[in-house]
């Protein structure tokens, strides 16, 4: 089992580029200290955590997009390097359990068979995070002074 653990935390997502912007503005994209997002305006310090939030509104809505291998997505951080680690192994579970991933057989498979598995995990967590991008940006570009509201993201949760 720890190899798979290994290969999920190998794994970059991705989210289409027409989010890149979004990102950037909502995120303190490529790191930084905790404090500066509050300086810049940022609502999340990591990009990463952003894409753990869109998929989990994207799974609670059951909105997804699909992606198809023509895609070129924009990726950034392993997940073995997000935090908190429960909250990714949370995602990947959710993520395994919304997939056709045949966990019965891995045993027997070797690392080919584990690998095709994981992909097929890869992109449910794609599917499902840029359909929660899509339902954030698209409220977002409706009303911009949603970015003002320090509990707005809390409360999208909820709704």
């Amino acid at each position: 089992m720890s190899i798979l653990k290994k290969k999920f935390g190998k794994l970059k997502p991705g989210y289409l580029p027409k989010f890149k912007d979004f990102f950037e503005q909502i995120t303190q994209f490529g790191g930084g200290v905790e404090g500066e997002k509050y300086i810049k305006a940022k609502s999340f310090s990591n990009a990463y955590e952003l894409y753990i939030y869109a998929f989990f509104i994207g799974l609670y809505k059951d909105k997804k997009v699909d992606i198809t291998e023509d895609d070129k997505l924009n990726g950034f951080w392993e997940m073995e390097n997000w935090r908190p680690i429960t909250l990714t192994d949370s995602l990947i579970t959710c993520a395994i359990a919304e997939s056709n991933f045949n966990m019965s057989a891995l045993e027997e498979g070797d690392d080919k068979f584990i690998s095709e598995q994981v992909k097929l995990v890869k992109k449910v967590i794609e599917s499902y995070a840029n359909g929660g991008l899509e339902l954030i940006k698209n409220e977002i570009d409706q009303d911009p002074e949603l970015l003002e509201d320090d509990m707005y993201f809390i409360r999208l949760l909820s709704d």
